[in-house]
């Protein structure tokens, strides 16, 4: 018999063991276990809200991730993001009913989403992309490249975007993508400073993490606009603010010219005294002299006689990292001021802020 004979019998025992195996229950399916991803028909979760995790993501109340976009082939565990076959970045699906959330394991972004929070869908997809300019799921890379050359433009290098930084989220099903939601979920967004000194790591010219915030990208204009109640955490270095609608997301830092806690010490300032010394709670030394700490970056201190003669300024450069200055309670002109009651006032863009300072030999 030739080959050729065999091909409908082989077509047959194809079709039937495809609906022998979705006949089973779900937990006699084959469930993938990881690594080898055996897939057949099987359903994680059926639901029920159970954490699924593996490679680089976990989710909860997520059926499974799709192989194909047409398929009922789900998988759990293992490297989802460079499986061959399967979505990258990976897609999980959620039931409209149940409270939704996704996150990568690095903690690099979470989302959580409320039960019914995604309008006119039973059942969609939600996925997380790291790298939206090199690899755009739903969103032309152009228009992110094109929004931070504006922010460059207006707020200088401080504002330029990071790609550890920048995250796209989007929600969809076979029908299209969700543009809003019906209740506004929760995003958190981490930056990276490993050494605690409080700036970005890897940022140049330094940016301080206390000028991080939020930003979406506004598709129509190309723009980013900033989010609410963004502020960093610096104890968990996240971001934390609400949504309502998918897009694509960044942490974007500025130029420090905040002066409200700009404050000096030691005051008064008497190194000859009997508690001269640079401890806390000591008058400080000639060689010491006077600290300026939490300055900005950019921006002049001016030191004033009470009547209003100029003693000494100093000068702040744009890209200080660390927050403070020293003056070494000298004149302009090099002289050792003379004993008293001085004005300092720290100015840096439209900000500026006054305190008193008393010298004592």
């Amino acid at each position: 018999m030739k080959r050729s004979a065999f091909k409908p019998l082989q077509n047959a025992l194809s079709l039937l063991t495809a609906v022998f195996l979705f006949a089973l229950p779900a937990s006699s399916q084959i469930l993938p276990s990881g690594g080898g991803y055996q897939v057949a028909g099987s359903v994680i979760d059926n639901g029920g809200g159970e954490k699924m995790t593996g490679g680089a993501y976990a989710a909860k109340g997520s059926i499974a991730q799709n192989s194909l976009p047409t398929a009922r082939n789900f998988s759990s565990g293992g490297d989802y993001a460079s499986r061959a076959g399967f979505y990258n970045p990976p897609h999980f699906t959620y039931q409209r009913g149940l409270s939704s959330s996704l996150s990568m394991a690095s903690g690099e972004i979470q989302v959580f989403l409320p039960a019914d929070s995604v309008n006119g869908k039973e059942m969609f997809d939600i996925t997380l992309n790291k790298e939206p300019v090199e690899k755009p799921v739903a969103v032309d890379p152009y228009k992110i490249l094109n929004a931070t050359e504006k922010m460059v433009y207006n707020d200088g290098e401080w504002a330029q975007l990071y790609s550890n930084n920048l995250s796209e989220m989007a929600i969809f099903d076979e029908q299209g993508f969700s543009t809003s939601l019906a209740k506004r979920g929760v995003m958190n967004i981490s930056y990276k400073d490993v050494n605690n000194d409080g700036i970005l790591d890897g940022s140049n010219p330094p940016v301080r993490v206390n000028t991080l915030s939020t930003w979406i990208l506004d598709e129509s204009v190309d723009s980013w606009v900033r989010m609410p109640g963004s502020g960093a955490d610096a104890g968990s270095k996240t971001m934390t603010v609400y949504f309502g609608m998918p897009g694509v997301y960044a942490v974007l830092g500025a130029q420090d010219q905040s002066v409200s806690n700009v404050k000096a010490y030691p005051v008064p300032f008497r190194p000859n005294g009997p508690q001269a010394g640079i401890a806390q709670g000591q008058t400080g030394t000639e060689a010491g002299g006077i600290t300026f700490d939490n300055v900005p970056q950019g921006g002049n201190i001016s030191i004033y006689t009470l009547d209003g003669r100029l003693v000494k300024k100093i000068e702040i450069p744009e890209v200080l990292s660390i927050q403070t200055m020293n003056w070494n309670v000298r004149t302009a002109s090099g002289e050792r001021v003379a004993s008293g009651v001085y004005i300092w006032r720290v100015v840096s863009g439209s900000n500026s802020k006054t305190g008193k300072l008393m010298v004592i030999w």
